[in-house]
């Protein structure tokens, strides 16, 4: 007498996997878009409750922070100087890390060396803002460009303020240290020593860009977060130019380690500018006379958004903006008064 078996025969088993792998294979791109979307949620509320605290902080002291804020003499490195980043914390529920540092002595600093020896640590002899300033804070971070940091120094950060136009330490008004472009003066919102007020914004609070967010780097060569040195400019279109010219296999980084600290009021942590549009390079000009008020920049926003880059305005509206914004747009939104509307098309 013959017995019925059930089960599946060895071609019918090969034929669900083939089916399970087939179906597993559609909806993967799926959930990784699911899974993009929700993180870009995210980035999208911490820039949204920058743009917030922002404007809480205006409303108390009747003038945004600085962007950079006052250098210490000698021997402290010009560098190690406060970010908005820090004035920033009692508005995004950080008050007990703010009551942590002690403003009367320098921010400490991570050392951004990578390929050369940029910008080293430093640290005050007596340890004073060394333990406050490595704090991670969640609400610095995208998470689409992952939560791994240094655990030497997790006080890093993703979210870059408009310092605007191409100068690194250009002041608002006239700069004594002005030897390029003396009749330059700073165009965005957070520069160095910088003070401004909504008042002063005349191109509108909804048209004019505060924060925007910038790949993180982790010390190892990327050309989407490296800081690419470039000789030393004389203009805008000439820094522009002579950085989008540059070829990442065989450019030299000055920096591989892009937003390494939120206490560090620069163009390598803290804040971008509007020279070119989102996911483009970023540069820094050696070979600069004088102070790095003449400095050309080039330091582009950039994420791991497929397109583009989310875009906090003044009014703390928050936008994407695509990689592929005209550069003359891009270039009038990182003013707080040009009256580009009027001439968009021209030159820069």
């Amino acid at each position: 007498m013959l017995r019925h078996r059930n089960g599946f025969t060895l071609v019918e088993l090969l034929v669900v996997i083939a089916i399970i792998g087939i179906l597993i294979a559609l909806l993967l791109p799926a959930v990784q878009a699911a899974r993009e979307s929700a993180r870009r949620a995210q980035c999208v509320n911490n820039l949204k409750q920058i743009g917030i605290a922002i404007n809480n902080y205006h409303d108390i002291h009747k003038s945004l922070m600085f962007g950079k804020g006052p250098s210490w003499p000698a021997p402290i490195p010009v560098y190690a100087r406060w970010s908005q980043h820090a004035m920033l914390l009692p508005m995004i529920e950080q008050q007990a890390l703010y009551d942590s540092l002690d403003f009367r002595w320098p921010p400490a600093t991570p050392g951004m060396a990578g390929v050369i020896n940029f910008m080293p640590p430093y640290s005050n002899p007596n340890g004073i803002n060394n333990l406050a300033c490595t704090v991670r804070v969640p609400g610095f971070f995208c998470p689409s460009d992952g939560t791994q940091v240094n655990p030497n120094w997790p006080g890093q950060n993703n979210y870059a303020a408009n310092q605007g136009s191409w100068l690194c330490d250009r002041l608002d008004d006239q700069d004594p240290n002005a030897i390029i472009a003396p009749g330059e003066a700073q165009s965005g919102i957070f520069g160095y020593l910088s003070h401004v007020r909504f008042a002063a914004i005349l191109d509108g609070l909804s048209n004019t860009a505060l924060f925007s967010e910038k790949i993180r780097g982790n010390g190892s060569p990327n050309p989407r977060s490296d800081m690419f040195i470039i000789p030393n400019q004389t203009s805008l279109l000439a820094t522009w130019q002579t950085c989008n010219a540059i070829v990442p296999a065989t450019a030299t980084p000055l920096t591989s380690k892009w937003g390494a600290s939120w206490c560090m009021g620069e163009n390598c942590c803290t804040q971008y500018n509007h020279v070119a549009g989102p996911n483009q390079f970023t540069c820094g000009g050696i070979g600069f006379p004088g102070t790095m008020s003449n400095m050309s920049m080039q330091v582009s926003p950039g994420s791991r958004h497929p397109g583009g880059v989310n875009l906090c305005m003044v009014d703390g509206s928050v936008r994407f903006e695509s990689e592929n914004v005209d550069v003359w747009t891009w270039r009038a939104i990182g003013t707080r008064a040009g009256e580009e509307a009027l001439n968009l098309a021209s030159q820069p």
